[in-house]
């Protein structure tokens, strides 16, 4: 059952805030260094979020495993961790980010997996029943805020439908193969209200989850005999002080994550060893994009270099440049992006060309506009169509979406 576990990636955060193509350019005079003055300015409706490094200690490689945007100014924690138990993904992600003030927090915790039965076996995984990722929220909430009020449960479809896609091919593989199994996958969000030091705080947490229900014979007569494994593949989670809170800017940030082509590569070459992926099998999902996010397969791995594409900016290669990749045709740089548009799909987000950076980034697309701060590695994301940034003393470029 555990060959069965879907790996899973870090999340989404988006962040940039724009101006319309034609706004009226800085003025000259307006152009010095970004301060947090500047910043704390903005309109209401300006997110201002900077670049940040999910790193890998050595789980499956010792680098860089996922690019994400957090808010500007907030302290980043944390990284990858080994798997928690035998059901869970191969590994996990323990992160944060943390406001100046303590009191706002963003972050992933890791995946894990549970499995229950009606017949005499012996569980390889922690016991549990959870059907749901409503059921499952519901208990991580008391496990994680001890005394919390659950607010509301909201199902969030798009967060597991590449997961529910990847069900749906296991779903037939096993029916090809005479397995009496139902596989099936969710994802939602659960909100709640906690009190810590005085202060009335509001969190969520959200998840994607994939279950996998094994029906056989019972010899012994009665019902049949059946197991359950479930697994998380996405988490996400957030809390602030009640009367800041702000799913808006949650959402961006669980929105930018993507992961590095090249950690990607050596989780897929451990996977295959596993026996996790035929090594023919190429084109079947691998692995998700932390809460809800898209597929990532050894097929897309230049999908995703494309979106992070790091270039003579920081003196690396194009990767779709190096000996590994040859001269790509023009139907694969179109499959590429048909591949790209169909993950922006999934997750919400626009991809960039960051010209100062030299790099591709990818923000939340239910913002119409996205600019680059020049002396600093930051993004501001808004919706105000008249947006300049010279009104508030900082050079920016406003960037176009990718094509």
């Amino acid at each position: 059952m555990n060959r069965f576990a879907v790996a899973l990636f870090a999340l989404g955060m988006a962040t940039a805030c724009g101006g319309p193509a034609d706004a009226k350019a800085p003025d000259e005079k307006a152009k010095t260094a970004v301060t947090p003055m500047d910043m704390a300015a903005l309109p209401a409706d300006a997110l201002v979020l900077s670049r940040t490094q999910i790193e890998d200690p050595g789980v499956i490689a010792q680098m860089n495993a996922l690019n994400i945007l957090v808010p500007k100014d907030w302290t980043p924690q944390g990284g990858l961790v080994p798997s928690r138990d035998r059901c869970s993904e191969i590994f996990g992600v323990d992160w944060s980010a943390k406001s100046p003030d303590g009191k706002s927090v963003v972050f992933i915790f890791p995946t894990e997996g549970w499995q229950a039965t009606n017949a005499m076996l012996q569980l390889m995984c922690p016991p549990a029943e959870f059907q749901s990722a409503q059921q499952y929220l519901s208990t991580r909430v008391g496990q994680m805020f001890p005394g919390a009020r659950i607010e509301n449960y909201r199902a969030r479809d798009e967060l597991a439908r590449a997961a529910a896609d990847y069900a749906s091919d296991m779903q037939q593989m096993s029916q090809q193969n005479g397995i009496d199994m139902q596989i099936w996958a969710d994802g939602g969000e659960l909100t709640f209200t906690f009190s810590r030091d005085g202060v009335k705080m509001k969190g969520m947490l959200a998840v994607t989850g994939m279950y996998f229900v094994s029906s056989a014979y019972n010899p012994m007569g009665g019902p049949p005999m059946q197991t359950l494994t479930g697994n998380t593949l996405g988490t996400f989670g957030t809390i602030m002080p009640e009367e800041r809170y702000n799913p808006e800017l949650a959402e961006a940030v669980r929105r930018s994550v993507t992961p590095n082509p090249e950690w990607l590569k050596h989780l897929f070459g451990i996977k295959k060893e596993l026996g996790k992926i035929a090594v023919a099998d190429t084109k079947k999902r691998a692995a998700m994009i932390v809460a809800g996010g898209a597929a990532a397969t050894r097929q897309n791995i230049a999908a995703f270099e494309g979106m992070t594409a790091a270039t003579r900016a920081n003196g690396m290669p194009d990767p779709i440049k190096t000996a590994d990749y040859p001269r790509r045709s023009t139907t694969d740089e179109t499959d590429d992006r048909i591949q790209r548009e169909s993950i922006e799909g999934i997750r919400g987000v626009e991809t960039y060309h960051d010209p100062i950076g030299e790099v591709n980034v990818q923000l939340d697309a239910t913002y119409d506009n996205a600019w680059r701060v020049t002396n600093d590695e930051t993004y501001i994301l808004t919706n105000d169509p008249n947006f300049n940034p010279g009104q508030y003393n900082i050079e920016a470029t406003q960037l176009q979406v990718l094509k």
